[in-house]
């Protein structure tokens, strides 16, 4: 029998899951591994299938997908079982099940998670550390075992976040685990949340829901060994005024749990919190409701819109930030799963709704976390590509050297398949460089092999086959971002700007250094930075880290990478710039060419993303700051 390694089986459990096919790079995303490791284990995983009647189907640019036999596979997972679980996975469980019990020993854990008890031990100090920043505790006591306290709000909200956690990993089934250790199924807690649905008029998101299952699981599981919270009942007779908390008090009958008045104030919350597609289950103040319609104002004021007309995307908006607001005032943790790619491909934006919303924080008396203001940059994108976006096109030249049909084939398709595209004209291969005289193009398309100087130039077959689609699409999307962020920033300039010196000063600026490896650029352009202890080393590893994961979302303005990652390493607000003798390829998912490298370091919110764009996109300074020789030119640029 061919050996597999643990995460080869779990991949086969993963695609046996899958109704459709599947990409490697979103398998690669789930085990967070690179695409070549998933394509090697995929390449072992084809040749162990073959003892059995299970097939590996791989279909170029539409992914992978099994098909097999139902008791084929069982067959092979069977033979190919196994429990081990990884440090991380061991904390993870350990601590949800100490929370959700009333107590156990090392012996019980060491059984459940099939190590020594010497390795638990381990395990529980590791956990720990963990629980440092929040206000629980796992204690010991001889003769009775190891069990939790703490806040029981706090304990409740930090179950969620280890849920949220354990699903990285394929081994820990938590909603199985829960399931078992209540008196009710699934079904039971499913009914109970429709029931509120249909009562309160509201719809949650499938997120929501799932959140508000868990929570609902982890709730009862806590009640059953006697913690409960408990609220003044003063508290109590604020919410018990509510509709909503006698619809609350009427459904959870069902559940055939002791659930207190305490309890239902606590349900009463989760669901107020929880993320709704439709109505609101949430009762917020009138000072509440005004300072949410300043921030959206603030949002609409910046790309110059009026949403008087698109009631339900301002109501949609509004919800959600009433939600956020009531989650942060009342510590329910909020999680973004997306918040780095929000954060690197959004990055301007990002940058914006950060400001916006950093001058509502002490009205309000809460700070906005990165998830949260990564979840409202989301909207205020959308905002924008439905009021603005839509407005861009990208000026295209067709260069074939076909007859009349050929070419009007090519354009009249190109128009129905990629109507953001605005066709100036079709010439001849020959007629190029007069033609591009006459004509400010984004980029060219050509029927014919065609290499051009300071020209971008896709070669298209002329019936525009999907292949062909695709490429031009991926040009318009890495153009997308430098056309957003000029836009934008003629919305927020500041009328008062410095030069570029006010924020590049010579001591963090270095010029015409000849280097072939991006990777080592990154370091040399954050050198003054580690030197002048603003950063920390580990910082330029972030960084790479960063660009190796997500790609160059970094470089949307033409040959200019503006690098950056968490703040965790970052000491002080600080900003350097590399200017490079020659362009690098930059990046490892798809290469771009890079003149000149900006390392953005951000300890807290700054506006060094915003103020650099404004200056840089001014008429003429990307050239110079592209063609700068020696400090004093940089410090010409204003």
């Amino acid at each position: 029998m061919v050996t597999l390694s643990n995460r080869q089986t779990d991949i086969i459990n993963f695609l046996s899951n899958q109704n459709t096919y599947i990409t490697i790079k979103n398998i690669s995303k789930m085990f967070d591994i690179s695409e070549r490791t998933i394509r090697s284990d995929l390449h072992s995983i084809q040749y162990a299938l073959k003892e059995y009647n299970v097939f590996l189907e791989r279909k170029p640019r539409v992914g992978v997908k099994l098909n097999f036999d139902e008791g084929e596979i069982e067959k092979f997972l069977n033979m190919h079982e196994h429990k081990i679980y990884s440090a991380q996975e061991r904390v993870l469980f350990a601590l949800i099940i100490i929370m959700t019990k009333e107590k156990t020993t090392f012996e019980e854990l060491a059984e459940k998670l099939q190590v020594s008890k010497n390795t638990i031990i381990q395990d529980l100090k590791s956990a720990k550390i963990l629980l440092k920043e929040y206000d629980i505790k796992i204690e010991k006591k001889s003769y009775y075992g190891i069990f939790s306290e703490g806040n029981e709000d706090e304990i409740r909200s930090y179950l969620l976040l280890l849920y949220k956690k354990s699903t990285k990993y394929i081994q820990l089934d938590i909603n199985k685990y829960l399931i078992e250790c209540l008196r009710l199924d699934n079904n039971d807690i499913r009914r109970f949340t429709e029931s509120i649905e249909i009562l309160a008029s509201v719809k949650y998101s499938e997120e929501g829901l799932d959140e508000l299952e868990v929570l609902i699981k982890f709730s009862l599981c806590r009640i059953s060994i006697g913690n409960t919270v408990k609220y003044s009942s003063d508290y109590i007779k604020q919410q018990k005024v509510s509709e909503n908390y006698a619809i609350l008090k009427d459904c959870v009958k069902d559940l055939n749990y002791k659930i207190t008045e305490s309890e239902i104030c606590y349900l009463l919350k989760l669901f107020s919190g929880a993320k709704s597609t439709l109505g609101n289950f949430i009762t917020t103040n009138s000072e509440v409701d005004k300072l949410t319609a300043n921030i959206i104002k603030d949002m609409c004021d910046v790309i110059n819109i009026n949403l008087i007309e698109d009631v339900d995307f301002k109501e949609q908006m509004s919800i959600h930030l009433k939600v956020a607001i009531f989650r942060l005032k009342n510590n329910l943790l909020i999680d973004n799963p997306m918040l780095e790619e929000i954060k690197y491909k959004m990055s301007f934006i990002y940058s914006i709704t950060e400001k916006i919303l950093s001058e509502y924080e002490s009205v309000l008396k809460i700070k906005f976390p990165e998830s949260e203001i990564a979840y409202i940059a989301m909207y205020f994108d959308a905002l924008y590509e439905r009021n603005v976006k839509e407005k861009f096109s990208y000026k295209v030249l067709i260069i074939c050297n076909g007859g009349l049909a050929t070419s009007s084939l090519l354009k009249t398709r190109i128009r129905a398949m990629i109507p953001e595209i605005e066709i100036l004209g079709i010439c001849r291969l020959r007629d190029v460089e007069s033609s591009l005289k006459n004509y400010d193009v984004d980029f060219l398309i050509s029927t014919v092999p065609l290499v051009l100087d300071n020209y971008k130039v896709i070669q298209a077959n002329p019936l525009l086959e999907l292949a062909d689609i695709e490429k031009i699409n991926k040009e318009i999307f890495s153009r997308r971002y430098e056309k957003n962020c000029k836009f934008l920033v003629e919305k927020v300039r500041n009328k008062s700007q410095n030069g570029l010196s006010k924020i590049l000063p010579q001591k963090y600026s270095q010029i015409g250094v000849e280097l072939k490896d991006w990777q080592e650029a990154i370091s040399v352009a954050a050198e003054p930075l580690i030197e002048n202890e603003k950063i920390k080393r580990q910082y330029v590893s972030e960084i790479i880290k960063v660009i190796e994961t997500l790609g160059n979302y970094m470089v949307f303005i033409p040959e200019i990478a503006f690098v950056h990652a968490e703040p965790t390493f970052v000491i002080e607000n600080s900003v350097s710039v590399l200017v490079l003798k020659k362009p690098i390829k930059f990046g490892s998912q798809k290469e771009t060419l890079v003149k000149v490298i900006i390392v953005l370091a951000n300890k807290n919110e700054n506006m060094n993303l915003v103020n650099l764009i404004n200056i840089i996109t001014k008429e003429g300074n990307i050239k110079k700051l592209k063609q700068a020789n020696c400090y004093e030119d940089i410090e010409n640029i204003k």
